[in-house]
């Protein structure tokens, strides 16, 4: 038995076959990635949020084992922390009115549970894109001559956050110092 060479229309049909091949993996390959994150978007916005398992009090929740929250409380309190809240001459009341202003100011911010008027509540925050909720509990307390509050940021899914619940926390307490000094 001899072995012949292909004839040219065998090496232009292996060609068309290959080029087919080449042409259906880069069709294929981004349109179920596509899929894939159009899918996750959808679910990511259809969890539900559980303010039994989201709404707790920032000065005695426990602190989460990834990387992802961020908590601001007064000194001397006993809770793990990432910074000292500030103190303010505001009453109380007026410290809840002016972060809940400050807090639903911003973008994709809403009332998951509580009330600022109550001294108690938490706010989710969803991202652009993808809308993962960030949960943003906050505790409003009278001191002598003033008030101060504990926050807790902290985000539902993931590791690592990208510092985002710091940036949020931060962004909101300096907005409120220039709303009530």
């Amino acid at each position: 038995m001899t072995v012949t060479d292909p004839t040219p229309d065998d090496r232009d049909g292996r060609r068309r076959r290959n080029v087919r091949r080449v042409i259906a993996v880069a069709v294929l390959v981004p349109s179920l990635l596509v899929a894939l994150v159009v899918g996750a978007a959808i679910g990511i916005r259809r969890v539900s949020d559980d303010p039994a398992e989201w709404h707790v009090d920032p000065l005695t929740a426990p602190t989460p084992s990834t990387p992802n929250s961020y908590r601001v409380a007064p000194t001397g309190t006993s809770i793990d922390r990432d910074a000292d809240a500030p103190t303010f001459t505001a009453s109380v009341d007026e410290l809840a009115v002016a972060f809940d202003a400050v807090a639903l100011g911003d973008d994709r911010v809403e009332v998951l549970a509580g009330a600022a008027e109550d001294g108690f509540v938490t706010y989710v925050q969803r991202s652009a894109f993808f809308a993962f909720p960030d949960y943003i509990s906050v505790r409003f307390i009278a001191t002598d001559g003033g008030s101060t509050l504990a926050v807790f940021s902290r985000s539902r899914f993931g590791r690592s956050d990208l510092g985002v619940n710091e940036q949020r926390v931060t962004r909101w307490l300096d907005q409120l110092a220039e709303t009530i000094g």
